[in-house]
């Protein structure tokens, strides 16, 4: 189902629901997929490891929810979080990496993962909504767990509350602001068919650990290989 057939308008609303919660707050870096990631060391060989690596070419990681200074409407479809612990390595390709705890290479090398919590939301506002997952840092997920813990706007997933979410600002000065948006107000203030949306909802489902793009410790060593080369 398209975001035209649910009508929706990319306006922002006038929302009178409750209020807003705006946070202040570096969440993580963006990462630029256009970035060439440096030449791997990391070949196998034998048929076990290619068949390995063929599987691992059909897995389909969930796309990531991006804020935007754009007003976007979505949906919790998770009332909890993810929690894990991301290191973020100035590199080029792909910066972050979720740790693997003890026995973690990265560790060694000095790296010191930070506390990250995904939830899983449905982007209504994406040309073609799709479920998401949401990464946010401490202070925004204690946000979000106040929201969940207030009888007016928890749990996240309430089955009549929508969010409008947003930020402003870059970098130490980015504020995010989250606002509860009522199931009434869809047609209203959104131009929204209510009826069309929650059927969309009803397809959507809790994305699990396997939605996250985890490292092996073996790609992790050699992501630490190239920081001690580096220092």
């Amino acid at each position: 189902m398209s975001a035209a057939s649910l009508k929706l308008k990319k306006e922002t609303p006038n929302v009178d629901s409750y209020g807003s919660a705006d946070i202040d707050e570096d969440l993580f870096e963006v990462e630029d997929e256009n970035e060439t990631p440096a030449r791997s060391s990391s070949v196998q060989s034998g048929w076990a490891a290619a068949k390995k690596v063929a599987s691992s070419q059909t897995k389909s990681f969930t796309t990531d929810f991006k804020f935007d200074e754009d007003v976007q409407l979505i949906k919790f479809i998770s009332d909890e979080p993810m929690a894990f612990m991301q290191h973020w390595v100035n590199r080029p390709g792909k910066k972050s990496f979720i740790s693997t705890g003890e026995d973690d290479p990265l560790l060694k090398v000095g790296s010191i993962p930070s506390p990250k919590f995904a939830f899983t939301v449905l982007n209504i506002s994406d040309e073609e909504p799709e479920v998401q997952l949401m990464t946010v840092g401490v202070r925004l997920c204690g946000q979000l767990e106040k929201l969940a813990s207030n009888p007016k706007t928890g749990p996240l997933n309430r089955a009549d509350l929508y969010w409008a979410v947003s930020k402003s600002g870059q970098g130490t000065k980015t504020s995010y602001s989250v606002v509860p948006v009522k199931e009434r107000d869809l047609a209203e203030e959104w131009e929204l068919d209510p009826v069309a949306v929650a059927e969309l909802v009803k397809t959507a489902k809790p994305l699990g650990s396997e939605a996250l793009q985890t490292s092996t410790k073996a790609e992790l060593a050699e992501i630490a290989r190239e920081i001690a080369a580096s220092n």
